[in-house]
C-alpha cells in the first residue's frame, strides 16, 4: 500500500538543467561532455550534507525545433500520484494537439508520463511555462507518494 507523502519535511527542491554542460566524465582514456539529462539525474537525490531531496529537470533542444524536458525520480524512493501524473499529462496533451498532425504523432510517441520519470517535447515559446507548471508539481508534497518497502523474508 502507497502512502501519499503530506510531510512538509518532504519539500524536493527542483532544478534545470540546460545547455552546454561543463561536466566530463572519463570512459577509459577517454572524456565525454555530460549531457543535461545526464546532469539532470545527477543532480537528482538527496543532498550529501543536508539530507535535503532534489530533483534535477532537462531541458534539451531537439533537431525538430522543439524543446525536450524531462526528470527521473529513481533516486527519491518515491513515485508521482495519479493525479500528478494526469495534471502534467493532461496539459502536455492539451498544447500538442496544437501540432501539425505529422510532427504530434512524432512527439506522441518519444512521450512518456509515468510513476517514476517523464519526457517530452513542448515548443520552445512555452518552455517558461512548463518550468513554472513542473515546478508547482514537483515542489508539492502531495504529488508523491511513498514506494513500499520490500519484504526479503524467505
Amino acid at each position: 500500500m502507497m502512502k501519499t507523502i503530506n510531510s512538509p519535511l518532504f519539500h524536493p527542491g527542483v532544478r534545470f538543467l540546460a545547455g552546454r554542460s561543463q561536466s566530463f566524465v572519463q570512459c577509459g582514456a577517454e572524456w565525454h561532455r555530460l549531457t543535461s539529462e545526464d546532469e539532470a539525474r545527477l543532480a537528482t537525490g538527496f543532498a550529501r550534507e543536508s539530507r535535503e531531496p532534489n530533483v534535477g529537470v532537462y531541458v534539451a533542444r531537439r533537431p525538430n525545433g522543439l524543446v525536450r524536458l524531462g526528470f527521473d525520480l529513481a533516486r527519491l524512493d518515491v513515485k508521482l500520484t495519479p493525479g500528478a501524473i494526469e495534471r502534467l499529462e493532461g496539459r502536455w496533451r492539451g498544447e500538442a494537439a496544437s501540432f501539425s498532425k505529422p510532427l504530434f504523432r512524432s512527439v506522441q510517441r518519444r512521450a512518456h508520463f509515468s510513476r517514476s520519470f517523464a519526457q517530452f517535447e513542448i515548443a520552445p515559446e512555452r518552455v517558461e511555462q512548463w518550468r513554472g507548471e513542473l515546478s508547482a508539481i514537483l515542489e508539492n508534497p502531495a504529488s508523491y507518494e511513498t514506494i513500499p518497502s520490500q519484504n526479503t523474508e524467505f
